[in-house]
């Protein structure tokens, strides 16, 4: 006699999952934001091994980094968080209603938009990076090295941009464990480049440090390719299908309004970096090791963010617009509490973060200046950029970009009244800092508040 092993039940599939999530979306957030978490999580982990690497390589080769490092977070947050989240919200808008089709025509959007960003942004910064630089403070030796550092990072940034728009499609379907995997695969891939870096010589470091940045991505997009290619996905990547792209024009339109929050964000980067640089080369360093931390936990925000973008959206194609308010909300005040408490815990301690990038007492004293000042206010930083990721999911982008021109005026009209009067301090520098971080989160939790998110809560 045969004895057989009674069978399996069937894994859920995309309408069971999708299912639960309209039935206990809230439910559905913490389970889908654990991975995203995680995923982003690792992904800083590149960040710190790459500034411990290059710090200490010495000021020099920091500091080049620190002057190229707010134009690889833009193309990041573009990529990932701004046209990425466009992509995101429309696949979970299409899968919400049941339309697979039109989700499969927003990934191969999603794919012609990537490849044709990192062209532009290779031609522009190895064109112009120079006077870029230049402008933002870098001289001499600093200058050179960013140069070298920018044109090989620049060189494959299309990697980066394939990268995260097949995870933001990825995220899009509710699928966050592969998005996860994937980023274990890019740590890992750049954490093993740099260690072989430091056997090689001293003049490898900067140049050495951009490619293994390359290399991860290159590594990232080859397996979440593999991933969107494999048969019996509702969401695939074919080679047939190409014909008929229909929606381009509004997934860029939404992607280009997002990018204007991303864009500004990196340009009030500049602006305050530039006006650093002006301080002396320590002042920058020192700087730089603060921004990187406020760069570092935007990553982490899209791992929450992420998730609010698909439930809202999913919930909002579905037809329950109040439910979708509601639950943005509640995620995106739970993400403040979280980032205002790791700000005041680094403003208590700040040493656990200069430490992993600096020893020269000069750089540290002007991290920790930054760090006590600005980072407990990391609570409205949260607020908004979480609210802002949610904004892509309910389509109310407006008042997040308008958030951010508000904190670019703060910073950049400031500055110029700085200089007419009395002239660049630290001292001033970081008070605009801080004033600008909070009026953003605040304009934007009110501004939804008061218009089209109570509109949408009264529709639903």
């Amino acid at each position: 006699m045969v004895i057989t092993a009674p069978a399996a039940g069937p894994r859920p599939g995309p309408q069971e999952a999708r299912r639960r999530l309209l039935e206990r979306p809230l439910a559905t957030l913490f389970r889908m934001a654990v991975p995203g978490m995680g995923a982003t999580l690792i992904q800083s982990v590149l960040v710190m091994v790459e500034g411990a690497f290059l710090g200490h390589a010495g000021p020099v080769a920091f500091a080049a980094a620190s002057l190229v490092f707010p134009c690889y977070m833009l193309s990041l947050m573009l990529a990932g968080g701004a046209i990425g989240g466009a992509v995101s919200g429309a696949i979970a808008r299409a899968l919400g209603a049941g339309e697979a089709r039109r989700a499969n025509v927003v990934l191969r959007i999603a794919l012609l938009i990537a490849f044709t960003a990192g062209v532009i942004k290779t031609v522009l910064i190895l064109g112009l990076g120079r006077q870029l630089f230049a402008l933002m403070g870098g001289e001499g030796p600093v200058l050179e090295a960013a140069l070298t550092y920018s044109g090989v990072l620049f060189s494959g940034i299309v990697l980066l941009w394939l990268y995260n728009m097949m995870g933001a499609a990825l995220r899009g379907s509710g699928d966050m464990v592969r998005p996860l995997m994937g980023s274990f695969v890019v740590v890992s891939t750049h954490f093993l480049a740099i260690q072989a870096l430091r056997l090689a010589p001293e003049s490898w470091a900067v140049p050495g440090a951009a490619g293994a940045l390359v290399l991860a991505y290159a590594a990232g997009t080859g397996f979440l390719a593999f991933v969107l290619s494999r048969p019996g996905r509702e969401l695939r990547l074919s080679v047939y299908g190409w014909g008929g792209l229909s929606g381009a024009g509004r997934l860029l339109r939404a992607g280009t309004l997002a990018g204007g929050q991303s864009t500004l964000t990196i340009l009030y980067a500049m602006v305050v970096t530039a006006a650093f640089g002006r301080l002396g080369p320590e002042w920058l360093a020192g700087y730089g090791i603060g921004a990187r931390l406020e760069l570092t936990v935007i990553p982490i925000i899209f791992g929450v963010g992420g998730s609010l973008m698909v439930v809202s959206g999913t919930l909002l194609g579905a037809g329950q617009a109040g439910l979708a308010v509601r639950t943005a909300w509640t995620g995106a005040f739970l993400t403040a509490v979280a980032m205002g408490v790791l700000g005041t815990g680094l403003a208590l301690w700040p040493g656990l973060w200069w430490s992993l990038f600096t020893t020269d007492p000069q750089v540290a004293a002007a991290a920790t200046a930054y760090l006590t000042r600005v980072s407990p206010l990391y609570f409205f930083f949260g607020l908004g950029m979480c609210l802002y990721c949610a904004s892509q999911g309910l389509e109310t982008l407006a008042m997040p970009v308008l958030g951010a021109v508000l904190r670019f005026v703060i910073v950049a009209g400031g500055i110029a009244v700085l200089g007419a009067l009395e002239g660049l301090s630290a001292d001033g520098l970081l008070l605009l800092v801080a004033v600008a971080m909070t009026a953003y989160g605040l304009f934007i939790a009110l501004g939804l508040h008061l218009g089209p998110w109570r509109r949408l809560a009264r529709a639903g």
